[in-house]
C-alpha cells in the first residue's frame, strides 16, 4: 500500500482530478491550502508554489493506492510537467510514501 500525495496550484487542480479519473482511483481526498515562503533564500527545489511574501492558493491531493497505480500517476505527472516545462512557473509535485502498517 502506498500513500500518493500531489500538490498543485489551484489553477491546475482540474488536471490532477482528471489524472485520478484516468487512472481509476476510486477514492481520493483533497484540501485547499494557502502557502507561504518564510525565508528570503530559495530552497533547492524547483519553483515551489509561493513567491515572495504573498501566498498562493494550492490544493493537496492524497490517496492510498496500490503501487502500480501510484507509479502510473507519478509517470503521468512527470510527463505533464515535461510537456509544460518553461510555460508554467508552478509544476505539479507528486510523492509516494510507503505505508507499512495500517489498521
Amino acid at each position: 500500500m502506498k500513500l500518493l500525495i500531489i500538490l498543485s496550484i489551484a489553477e491546475f487542480s482540474n488536471e490532477v482530478r482528471a489524472m485520478m479519473t484516468r487512472n481509476n482511483v476510486p477514492v481520493y481526498s483533497e484540501t485547499e491550502m494557502y502557502g507561504f515562503r518564510t525565508e528570503k533564500h530559495k530552497p533547492d527545489i524547483r519553483t515551489w508554489f509561493s513567491q515572495g511574501e504573498q501566498g498562493i492558493y494550492s490544493t493537496l491531493f492524497f490517496s492510498f493506492q496500490d503501487e502500480a497505480t501510484v507509479k502510473r500517476i507519478l509517470k503521468e505527472v512527470e510527463k505533464y510537467n515535461e510537456e509544460y516545462e518553461g510555460d508554467r512557473d508552478n509544476p505539479l509535485h507528486a510523492y509516494q510514501v510507503a505505508v507499512e502498517d495500517f489498521v
